[in-house]
């Protein structure tokens, strides 16, 4: 126990150490060598592009993840300018760390060697921007990052992650990932991965707007009816996510939290368990709604989150997809915890 707290100390004085530096290299004091590349120096800059889900963050400057030329390619970027930037719900925020406290991510580089859909191929939630194992890859850089335009510079940061040997760039708090490359992509957006046959991260993905908060464009409830594997017996309220990835996304369970008013109590730990259902703009709904009783509440860090019938809702980050059947079970209907009881929602 003793040595692990002293590797971690020492980690975090090479990172004290190592970023001030890396500051004064982005000011041009000198210049380091990209760690992912071995030759590309400067930091890693972010940048916005309007698109479908708003103003979001992304990937800046040449690109992120450099590959080398050989005598037959010219120098590349695995995830050129343009590439959309995402954070992970699970991740805490990074405000906070310091000598005492190393960051813990959500999100880490444990491989996971027994995944359903390939169980030949380990998988990471992240790694490098050239890890091939990583599903959604860190976006690190080697000096202070770069602020580009409508990009706000007092929200860009830097994370040291020691399972990384890396600094992980950083906004509003939020660690920065990438999963799709190339501008005007947004695949990732919304995307849902709980347990299996899920990549089993715990986790929602968002992009990011130039505030901060999460840009998950307007959010859109559904019905979701009982079928084997469902803890339910009777209708229930949904969301959809994973808006890209499926015809008409994924149906979700949704949930109430009996320790809410009209506003949210639900924060920190909580919510990366029981994660707000965000929207921007007015929610949508689908027949079986009723849409009289659809509301918005905003949340302490600006976010705005859905409600029905006043209630804020949110989804299970163990939430049991139904395989092929699609849908999910409701299993975290039940969970007492955080000074409450989380349940499925009649619509």
């Amino acid at each position: 126990m003793r040595s692990r707290w002293i590797l971690g100390a020492i980690a975090t004085i090479v990172a004290l150490l190592l970023l001030p530096a890396a500051a004064a290299s982005a000011a041009g004091g000198f210049d380091h060598n990209w760690r992912h590349g071995g030759g590309r120096p400067g930091a890693a800059v972010v940048s916005v592009e309007n698109g479908p889900y708003g103003p979001v963050l992304v990937v800046g400057g040449a690109g992120a993840g450099y590959v080398p030329a050989t005598p037959s390619t010219p120098a590349s970027y695995l995830y050129p300018a343009g590439t959309s930037l995402y954070f992970a719900t699970v991740d805490p925020p990074t405000y906070g760390s310091s000598f005492f406290h190393a960051y813990q991510p959500g999100c880490t580089t444990t491989l996971f060697t027994g995944f359903t859909i390939a169980p030949e191929s380990p998988i990471s939630c992240t790694g490098s921007e050239t890890d091939f194992n990583a599903d959604w890859p860190a976006f690190t850089t080697t000096s202070y990052p770069v602020a580009g335009p409508g990009v706000n510079p007092f929200l860009l940061g830097a994370v040291y992650r020691s399972d990384l040997g890396a600094f992980q760039v950083t906004y509003a708090g939020h660690p920065l990932y990438l999963f799709d490359p190339g501008p005007d992509s947004f695949f990732g957006a919304n995307f849902y991965e709980t347990v299996q046959p899920l990549p089993p991260w715990n986790t929602a993905w968002y992009l990011i707007s130039p505030w901060g908060t999460p840009a998950p464009g307007p959010a859109n409830l559904e019905t979701e009816s009982p079928q084997p594997g469902t803890t339910y017996s009777s209708t229930v309220l949904a969301a959809e996510m994973l808006p890209n990835a499926f015809p008409g996304g994924a149906t979700v369970s949704v949930y109430s939290f009996s320790a809410d008013s009209h506003f949210s109590h639900c924060y920190g730990a909580c919510a990366r368990e029981f994660i707000p259902l965000y929207t921007d703009g007015t929610p949508t709904v689908t027949a079986g709604v009723n849409a009289g009783a659809v509301g918005v509440v905003w949340r302490a860090d600006g976010s705005r989150q859905v409600t029905y019938n006043g209630q804020p809702l949110y989804l299970y980050n163990q939430e049991q997809p139904l395989g092929g059947t699609g849908g999910s079970a409701g299993n975290g209907a039940g969970v007492t915890a955080f000074g409450g009881t989380f349940n499925l929602v009649n619509p």
